[in-house]
């Protein structure tokens, strides 16, 4: 929402830390604020052109110095737009710190970006340029653009004037990319899971390309659940390495299996290791019965990795027909089984200029519409997406207005 006070506000729009370039943004909210944003530059930034920050044009990149009694910072400064001044300094937290400083006692309210930028769009564009800021992959963070630059918010204004017949089609179509939104931001969580010693953490090494996990031929030897970041095909992933399902009395051991299982359920997917240079144990059975049952209900969907395919086959049980022969020794099916994830978590990816909801919020205001559609509400299901449109946080057990 936006403000209703005049405010003249200060953030870092650049990660806090070391780099090599910092930007500071002055967002004035109204022309009093505008002729006060001014006079706090012109009381620190000296250009070099010898000309005051009131005079310098839009758009025009200023290079000077910040300067304060005990220090002088390189900068530059450009007004981007009328109510929109950008300052560029050295990276790190003392250029910024004293940038920062100088604009609070000049009568500026310094404030993170967030806020700020929820001060001068619509909450439903902040809530976009947020999302984009979280992305950790080119890919990712190229199709939160794409709705941030209107692809979204110009098909739930279209949906308005909607008969309920096209309205439901629409609404299908966005929510059919729920899940793919949602993990533009949040990646998709892969778990590798199976009895001791199939090889997991030699597995998840291979996934990650370094060393994450510690790989020791002693059962039992991961006892929590070991996370690592990656990216397929430019999507993003987080992979669990999780400890060795078995029977044990071993209370600590226990308590890492009884965490191995629900790290499993909780997952996006799970890929099931059987190391088949070994005789199938009871204990390999059991876990293949229970995980890859497609009765099981409410399970992530499991890719059967046959590990080990390096040395010889002393498995001799049948194996499903879709098990993955890999090894993560030397290499062999370990790009195959990053395709299969990504072909099985990602099967379909929006083109450019699809409209994708990429927050719960949004997924919920069109899971309502959706349901008031099939109750033949029509006025409530415009309403839900006006508040989607809006910004409106969901309001799960009182109707939309």
């Amino acid at each position: 929402m936006h403000r209703l006070e005049t405010i003249l506000t200060a953030s870092l729009l650049t990660p806090p830390g070391r780099g090599a370039v910092a930007v500071v943004r002055v967002h004035a909210s109204t022309s009093d604020d505008q002729n006060l944003a001014e006079q706090a530059l012109d009381s620190f930034f000296v250009a070099v052109n010898g000309r005051p920050f009131s005079e310098q044009a839009t758009g025009r990149l200023c290079y000077g110095h910040w300067k304060t009694d005990t220090s002088s910072e390189d900068v530059v400064v450009c007004r981007a737009s009328d109510f929109i001044i950008e300052i560029s300094c050295h990276g790190g937290r003392a250029a910024v710190a004293r940038i920062l400083t100088s604009l609070k006692t000049a009568g500026v309210t310094i404030e993170d970006w967030q806020t700020q930028q929820a001060g001068i769009t619509s909450a439903f564009d902040a809530e976009l340029s947020v999302a984009l800021s979280r992305a950790t992959t080119t890919r990712a963070a190229a199709v939160l653009l794409d709705q941030a630059s209107g692809t979204l918010s110009n098909i739930l204004q279209q949906m308005l004037q909607l008969e309920p017949c096209e309205l439901a089609e629409h609404l299908d179509k966005l929510l059919a990319y729920s899940q793919f939104g949602l993990h533009l931001t949040q990646p998709w969580r892969v778990v590798l899971a199976g009895r001791p010693n199939v090889g997991k953490s030699t597995l998840i090494n291979a996934l990650l390309g370094y060393t994450r996990s510690i790989v020791f031929d002693q059962p039992g030897t991961t006892r929590d659940v070991v996370t690592g970041q990656t990216a397929f095909e430019g999507w993003p992933f987080q992979l669990a390495d999780t400890a060795g399902i078995r029977n044990t009395t071993d209370e600590l051991e226990q308590a890492g299996i009884e965490r191995a299982r629900r790290t499993a359920e909780a997952a996006d997917l799970l890929c099931l290791l059987l190391d088949t240079s070994q005789p199938a144990t009871a204990e390999d059975l059991a876990l293949l019965d229970e995980f890859s049952n497609p009765a099981r209900n409410n399970r992530p969907p499991v890719i059967i990795v046959a590990h080990k395919a390096d040395l010889p086959n002393r498995w001799a049980e049948p194996l499903p027909d879709d098990a993955m022969p890999i090894s993560s020794t030397t290499g062999d099916g370990v790009e195959n089984l990053m395709t299969a994830i990504v072909q099985t978590l990602i099967p379909l990816v929006p083109s450019t200029g699809t409209p994708v909801p990429i927050s719960q919020r949004q997924i919920q205001w069109l899971n309502r519409a959706r349901q008031a559609l099939a109750t033949g509400d029509a006025a409530q299901a415009v309403a839900a997406i006006r508040n989607c449109l809006s910004g409106s946080p969901f309001e799960s057990d009182s109707p939309s207005k």
